[in-house]
């Protein structure tokens, strides 16, 4: 497998973080009971797919910085929709600072990182792009179950991100 280099992360890091503000831009219509039901198939609802997607960034991002962090100690279920916005964008923030002065040789380098009670040893960049892939994945999960919920999201295809940013108009 090739590796990505700083600037495909970087692209990787903002088409995420897009996409990310557009669902928490959804939830923020849902009322208390929408966004707690039982709807979700892998995490129960939409506020646990959430809190998973945050603490999963929040990990592969710091075990890429060297950081020591216990996948165990993730939040609970329970976070506000207000604390899962604001910890999305600190992590947002933080992955951006990371990515302006991590170089394409550090993101090479080989780094070990504990998954399912087990060591593994990944380069920088695999953590990375497993951080933004997984959220991906799940914000695919969640346009069927918000949808279900009555709140669609909006299409989070990064064409129309990257018209947008080039001054263009999306025809639909």
């Amino acid at each position: 497998m090739d590796n990505l280099n700083k600037s495909a992360l970087l692209v990787l890091h903002n088409t995420n973080n897009h996409a990310n503000q557009l669902v928490l831009q959804t939830a923020a219509a849902m009322d208390e009971a929408s966004f707690t039901a039982q709807s979700s198939p892998s995490h129960g609802s939409v506020q646990a797919l959430l809190t998973h997607m945050l603490t999963t960034e929040f990990f592969f991002l710091a075990r890429s910085e060297g950081k020591p962090v216990n996948p165990k100690g993730a939040p609970d279920k329970t976070l506000s929709l207000q604390e899962i916005t604001v910890a999305f964008s600190q992590i947002a923030e933080e992955r951006f600072k990371y990515l302006n002065w991590v170089t394409d040789e550090k993101l090479l380098e080989i780094v070990d990182i504990p998954i399912g009670g087990q060591p593994f040893k990944l380069a920088r960049w695999q953590l990375l792009t497993q951080s933004l892939l997984h959220s991906a994945h799940h914000r695919g999960e969640l346009s069927i179950v918000m949808t279900g919920l009555g709140h669609p999201l909006p299409t989070l295809d990064a064409i129309i991100a990257f018209i947008h940013e080039s001054g263009q108009t999306w025809p639909w």
